[in-house]
Formats: structure tokens, sequence, C-alpha cells
């Protein structure tokens, strides 16, 4: 605080210069404190976007190599994607996969636009208020442009301005590419989101352009000179084929969530609800990392145990009933997926046992062919003669598992040639529901150049193993 004008005037003249001088570094002190109180309140970096996933999966380097590649297949025009724009219930927050695909980005509202002929990449982002900032924290706009940068970033503008930038670019005849077919998301394959949409098409008062329909059909109306071009087949194309740090994120997460459900197995016995064995391996997944489930824990017994996606879990099991334990991590974006079917008194019977070791059998036929030469029909030909040997080929469906990265349900299915760098499940159903008997193993596993890697070989599935940890922790 300075002095008044009179009160200074009484003051000799070697004093007010002294005053003076007083009062300039006061001014200094005050700004030095005010600059530091400002730094100290801008944030290191967005909420939801997590500079851990982007360094475990490459680094911003990564994510402008995938781009460069999308650039280099699709040749022409401009390239479009969208982020979610709302926050799950009750969940943290999990962006779009091909949206975080190629971005790394994990902000609600965000889009991605590509010049290609210039190569060029321009985020959109929501412009936010103080107050969404302090409740939500900041997203990539609100950050400086050193922190952009550091997270691969240069070109980071106001959502507002999308459609003044998207009236030049597409004002005229030119390709316009984005995802024309569904979404996918962690626990549900393009399909499965698909038959979401058709939920609420078919509902009197449903949405009539959930998801990102609204976003398709928008551009097509506002932007008629662009011809909107699908470009799923690129991503998919991609995104089937694991990059060096996806295989080191997924064998993370398959040792993270095989232990999950080893410790869960270890504490079963009778009588317990299903609920408790969630609780014990959703605990080992949280306190090792993940950020969430890759899907909810299908913990089946009972009269539940026929029902394959059974999500309730809150039967009280009783003793010498068998359990179909089925859940795993999401880890920095990627999925995982595990079966294992035990008797919660810790011993197969007789019957049970049989057809344990049917299914393993099968399992461990299909998985044998899992290698580069070969296809995922022939692998499915050697599960398929195992359950004929036992005379229940009329279980059979066709190869039996999905690919998994990005999602569990991951995009594409397993036809045709078996290539490296491809990870699936392998996971037979035998079952008998008038006897409520339901047997499922099911591993997640790298195909590599010479043959397979199981990513989930942490928790056991040879019988004697399996029965000999049920319980274990007691």
């Amino acid at each position: 605080m300075g002095f008044n004008a009179p009160l200074r005037s009484c003051f000799p003249t070697h004093l007010r210069c002294t005053l003076a001088l007083f009062e300039v570094n006061l001014m200094k002190l005050h700004f030095a404190v005010a600059c530091l109180l400002l730094s100290a309140a801008l944030p290191t970096f967005a909420q939801y976007t997590d500079p851990v996933y982007i360094n475990d999966l490459g680094g911003p380097q990564e994510f402008a190599r995938r781009r460069a590649e999308l650039i280099k297949q699709v040749k022409t025009g401009y390239i479009i994607l969208f982020a979610r724009v709302t926050l799950p219930e009750s969940n943290h927050y999990r962006e779009d996969n091909d949206f975080f695909y190629y971005t790394g980005i994990s902000d609600p509202g965000a889009v991605m636009l590509i010049d290609i002929s210039k190569q060029n990449t321009v985020i959109f982002e929501p412009e936010q208020s103080t107050r969404a900032r302090q409740v939500y924290g900041a997203n990539l706009l609100a950050l400086t442009p050193e922190q952009r940068e550091k997270l691969g970033y240069k070109a980071v503008l106001p959502v507002a301005a999308l459609d003044t930038m998207l009236a030049f670019t597409l004002g005229s005849e030119t390709d316009l590419w984005l995802r024309l077919t569904f979404p996918d998301k962690a626990d549900g394959a393009r399909g499965e989101v698909g038959r979401d949409y058709a939920a609420e098409y078919a509902a009197p008062y449903g949405d009539p352009t959930p998801g990102d329909r609204a976003a398709i059909k928008k551009l097509a109306e506002r932007y008629p000179a662009a011809h909107q071009r699908d470009l799923t087949p690129f991503i998919d194309a991609m995104r089937n084929i694991k990059t060096p740090q996806e295989i080191a994120v997924l064998r993370r997460n398959g040792a993270l969530s095989a232990e999950g459900l080893k410790q869960a197995i270890a504490h079963a016995h009778p009588p317990m609800y299903e609920y408790q064995i969630e609780a014990q391996a959703d605990y080992v997944f949280r306190n090792g990392g993940a950020s969430g489930w890759a899907y909810p824990a299908i913990v089946s017994s009972g009269e539940n145990i026929n029902t394959w996606h059974y999500f309730s879990d809150r039967r009280q099991i009783q003793p010498n009933e068998l359990v179909v334990f089925d859940f795993a991590a999401d880890l920095d974006h990627m999925a995982m997926d595990i079966t294992r079917t035990f008797n919660i008194s810790g011993k197969f019977t007789p019957e049970q046992a049989k057809w344990y070791a049917v299914d393993l059998e099968c399992q461990k036929a299909v998985i044998a062919q899992l290698k580069p030469g070969n296809t995922y029909e022939q692998a499915s030909d050697a599960g398929k003669a195992v359950l004929e040997k036992y005379g229940e080929a009329k279980q059979w469906y066709g190869f039996p598992g999905h690919f998994v990265g990005l999602a569990t349900h991951d995009v594409l299915r397993p036809t045709g040639p078996i290539k490296a760098g491809q990870v699936v499940t392998v996971e037979p159903i035998v079952e008998f529901p008038d006897k409520q008997m339901h047997f499922r193993v099911e591993d997640t596993i790298l195909i590599t150049d010479t043959g397979t890697e199981i990513l989930s070989a942490g928790v056991p599935k040879e019988m004697a193993e399996v029965e000999k940890l049920v319980g274990s922790a007691k």
C-alpha cells in the first residue's frame, strides 16, 4: 500500500525518493505474487486427457504416425472424427475409440479435422467458462500453447469455429471421410452399438438420431457438395494389428486382469454372493491402476448360469454350484477378456469334471492352430472336431471368440488368414441348461510371428489347479 500525495509532501526530498523506490519495489512484489498465483491456477494437463495413456501408447509422435498412415490410405479430401459429447452415468469418462486412436485426447465435445492435401490436423474444442473449468477441469483448448504442444497439437480452436472452417473447405465438391458405420465401445462391438441404435428407432419416443447419427445427418444437410465416404474400413484395418506399444499395454492388462480373477477365486467359498466375487477382482484392478472395467462383471450361478451375459451378480451361491466368472480390466484405454468356470466348493462333481475337461480340450485345440499361415476357419474346425468326438457338435457356433483391443469385442471378425499382431479370444462353450451347467474357459491371445502368447495365463485353467485355487485364501 503506497502513501497518499499530501502525506508524502511532508517528508524531506531524500525521504520522498526513498519512499518512491519502496513503492516501486512493493508493486514488483505484488506483481510477482500475482503471477505465481496465476501460474498455480493454470492446469498442467486436461482432466480427461491422460499423458500416461499417451506416453504408454507411444507418445504424441505415435498418434501423429497413425494420422499420417490414415492420410496415406485415404489420399484425398478431408477427415473428420468426433469425440463423445456427454459424460457417462456413474462412471469414468472413456473416449470414443476411433477418436482416441488417432488423437490420444479424451475431451467431451472435441472434433478432429484433417486436411489431407496439407497433412494438417486441427482439434476443435468447446470453449469453457471459468466456472466449467473449476467444476470439470480444463480441456485441451484451456491449456497454454506450450502445454498443448507437449500433447502433440499446435492448432486448437474453439468448436464454435468448426462450421466456419467447414463452410470454406466443404463448399465445393470434395471427399469428406468419416465413420459412417457404427461406433464401438469398451464393452460393445460396432454391430452391438448398431443394435442399441435399433432399440432407439423402435421405441415410440426414442431418439431418431442416436449417438453419432446426428453429426452424420447434419454434415450431409449443411454441406451437400461434400461426398461422404466411409472411413471405417481403413480404421479397422489399422486397429486390428496392434502396435508394439499396444501389445505392451495388453500384456500388462492381461497380467493385472488375471491376478484379479485369481484373487477372487482364491477368496470364493459358499455361501457368498456373486457380487462379493466381483468385488475381490475389482479391487485388484483398481488398485493396480486400471481406469475401470473392460465390461461389467459376469458372475453367474444356479438358475442364472446359462444366461451368457448375466450382469446382475446378486445371487447367493450355494455349496457345490458351478460359477462362471467373466471379468477384466480397462487399462490405458485397452481392454481384456478372461473367463474361468469353477465349483464354489472347490471340487468338480464327476459330471462337471467330464464336461469341464471337454471344454478345455476344445479350447486348446483351437489355440494350437492359431499361427500365421493358418486360417481362423482351420482353427474353428479343430475345435468343432473335439465337440463332435463327444457328441456335442450341435453346441458349435463357429469360431469361438473375437478380437480384443480398444474394445472388448474389437473391430472385425476372426475370419481368413491369421496375422501376427492380432489379439483374439478363444472361449468355446459347453452347457446343459436342464442341469444348470455351463462351462466356459476363455483366454485372450496374442498372435506372434511363430504362434501364440496367452496374455491371460496368470490365472490357472487346468482342472487340478483351479480346484486347488478355489477358497485357498481362507
